[in-house]
């Protein structure tokens, strides 16, 4: 694993050269009941990420931490920061434009935080699709009638990616089973207990009070063995994902 912010300018110019793929965390800061920190989804997107990276011999780049929450689970008294959805939608494309612009081509965002179609998602999927328009805006009308390579940039449709921690899983055919993930309840807090264990107090849970939200209800219920079971999934999938792009 290269962190991209550790990198030299002959490393990153020699990544550019073996077209080594970038990988890019994203997650908010948001209320997660008092058993586990306002962190959650940037910590579970950082892990899987910087551990395929890790495998994967890819680069990480700084995460996008700061996020739009709506305020659905808690408020600022509780750690929650509800990020603008057009600041963060400008801040990733320029984020990737520069990374664009460095000249690497196979750019992920790791995004885990109300699922693919949830704000922040759009956001990501928004930027990028923005900087793909820009891109061909200059190619002429009728370029998809040409052979891929004779375009500018025949993986045009290909250089941004979004997608979540088990997007690349390899789920069993057949078996119906997937991830659970639940804002804060059994999911969360089992990925949070394999990912990052010195984060997780169950001792603090019940300072939530008795009058639980329907979504902490089977929190009690997660064990970090299932967690690290499906925290292997997600990893093992983005590391064939990003061996793939080499």
């Amino acid at each position: 694993m290269m962190q991209l912010t550790h990198m030299r300018p002959d490393q990153i110019q020699e990544a550019v050269r073996n077209g080594t793929p970038v990988v890019m965390a994203a997650g908010v800061i948001e209320y997660h009941g008092y058993h586990l920190p306002i962190g959650t989804d940037i910590l579970l997107a950082s892990h899987v990420a910087e551990e395929a990276a890790r495998r994967s011999g890819s680069i990480v780049a700084p995460p996008l931490a700061y996020g739009p929450t709506l305020s659905w689970a808690g408020g600022p008294d509780e750690g929650e920061i509800d990020f603008d959805p057009a600041a963060f939608k400008g801040y990733v494309k320029e984020a990737l434009r520069g990374l664009l612009k460095i000249g690497f081509r196979r750019i992920y965002i790791l995004q885990h935080h109300q699922g693919a179609e949830g704000l922040q998602s759009l956001a990501c999927r928004m930027a990028a699709a923005e900087l793909i328009r820009e891109t061909t805006a200059a190619w002429g009308a009728g370029w998809g009638r040409k052979a891929p390579d004779d375009t500018p940039e025949p993986n045009i449709f290909g250089l941004i990616k979004v997608a979540g921690l088990d997007d690349f899983g390899d789920y069993a055919a057949g078996n119906p089973e997937r991830m659970p993930v639940g804002h804060a309840g059994k999911g969360e807090t089992q990925l949070m207990m394999a990912a990052a264990p010195e984060t997780v107090r169950m001792e603090h849970f019940h300072l939530n009070g008795s009058d639980l939200p329907e979504w902490l209800l089977d929190t009690l219920e997660a064990t970090e063995s299932e967690g690290k079971r499906w925290i292997e999934l997600c990893v093992e999938g983005w590391t064939r994902e990003l061996l793939g792009s080499h």
